[in-house]
């Protein structure tokens, strides 16, 4: 048993669920086990005690004049809590899942290192290495990254990486069998990762009208992710095209959803590329032009390298390129077999797992 164990998360799901999913993989593994993050990542936190969890203020800082000093009033509140938790809690060991919201802790720790041995770790959930996370790298003891790839800006730290992958639910259902293609019936999933989007509806608005699918299938069921007040437009849209479907605008059954899910439209955080691997999803991929660093596009290029995703630009649409696409995986078994075989050349790993059994072996040494 390990004692005071601080896991650092927040801002957005794709952050935030990561850690969470850590941390009950070891909360009956560490006899001290907390969970750190900001108001904004505290929403994807359930089930958890909230005695395990410390909340602290936070914010980026883009934005107008007055957002900026708004956000810097935050960072500073956030920083002052996280003296005070640190303080408090006298963590051993502390695990980063990056993010604006774990700057402020993170400066903390750093000289709480200079008083105490704690090691820390940082994981990265995308290709490229977020902003926050490239400031405490070399404080770092170990840097777990999701993907296997070649990362040239961590050339100097190579002997810190170690690709784990995603940590997931526990007991995670993943489909990985050879049939994955062969239903009758035929769905669709439109997502777009835990803040929703309108450009991924553009693109989905776009297909619809000019969709022709040609097939042996019984029906097709479209499975929408929608902000509520786009509902109403997608719903009319498609019983105007008289398709089977489901819109909400949050799915607690999420797994259940992925695992009889056919093909996907989705964007390509961290959390829905290995959501389209571990459960052999063929995709359409709207990478978010604006994320940092272009993080989503080089995640869309681990699966469209291995042509298991068609990456599409909102301002660039080709409907006939991603209608030949949908009806390959529709029609054409051989293709669906040569998606099942390109699935199996990316490496999936139990993530949980290789990070706690790493950070038992560095207390060892």
């Amino acid at each position: 048993m390990m004692n005071n164990i601080l896991i650092i998360t927040g801002g957005t799901g794709g952050h935030v669920i990561p850690a969470v999913n850590f941390f009950n993989y070891i909360v009956n593994k560490s006899d001290n086990a907390f969970l750190l993050t900001d108001n904004r990542g505290s929403k994807y936190i359930k089930n958890i005690n909230k005695k395990n969890i410390f909340q602290i203020k936070s914010s980026h800082l883009s934005g107008n004049f007055y957002f900026k000093i708004k956000g810097i009033f935050k960072l500073l509140i956030g920083l002052l809590q996280s003296i005070i938790i640190i303080i408090k809690f006298k963590p051993k060991t502390v695990i980063s899942f990056g993010s604006y919201a774990s700057l402020t802790p993170l400066l903390c720790i750093i000289v709480y290192k200079i008083f105490f041995k704690c090691p820390l770790y940082i994981h990265e959930q995308n290709s490229v290495v977020g902003q926050t996370n490239k400031i405490f790298i070399k404080f770092s003891k170990k840097i777990f990254m999701n993907f296997h790839k070649e990362y040239k800006s961590l050339y100097k730290y190579k002997e810190k990486i170690v690709v784990v992958g995603l940590p997931q639910k526990k007991n995670s259902d993943y489909l990985k069998c050879s049939d994955k293609f062969n239903y009758k019936n035929f769905n669709f999933l439109v997502f777009a990762g835990s803040q929703g989007s309108l450009d991924i509806l553009f693109i989905f608005k776009k297909i619809i009208n000019q969709l022709n699918i040609k097939s042996n299938l019984k029906k097709i069921k479209f499975i929408v992710q929608s902000p509520l007040k786009k509902q109403k437009e997608i719903e009319n849209l498609l019983i105007d095209n008289n398709y089977e479907f489901e819109i909400k605008n949050f799915y607690e059954n999420f797994d259940s959803i992925l695992k009889k899910t056919n093909i996907a439209l989705c964007r390509s955080g961290a959390g829905a590329i290995n959501d389209l691997i571990n459960y052999r999803i063929p995709a359409i991929i709207c990478p978010l032009p604006s994320a940092k660093d272009n993080h989503q596009y080089e995640n869309a290029k681990i699966l469209s390298k291995v042509n298991c995703a068609l990456i599409v630009d909102k301002n660039k649409i080709n409907i006939d390129k991603i209608n030949l696409f949908i009806n390959k995986v529709i029609n054409d078994k051989k293709f669906n077999k040569s998606l099942l075989d390109n699935f199996s050349k990316i490496k999936t790993q139990n993530a949980n797992e290789i990070i706690w059994q790493s950070i038992k072996d560095d207390q060892k040494k």
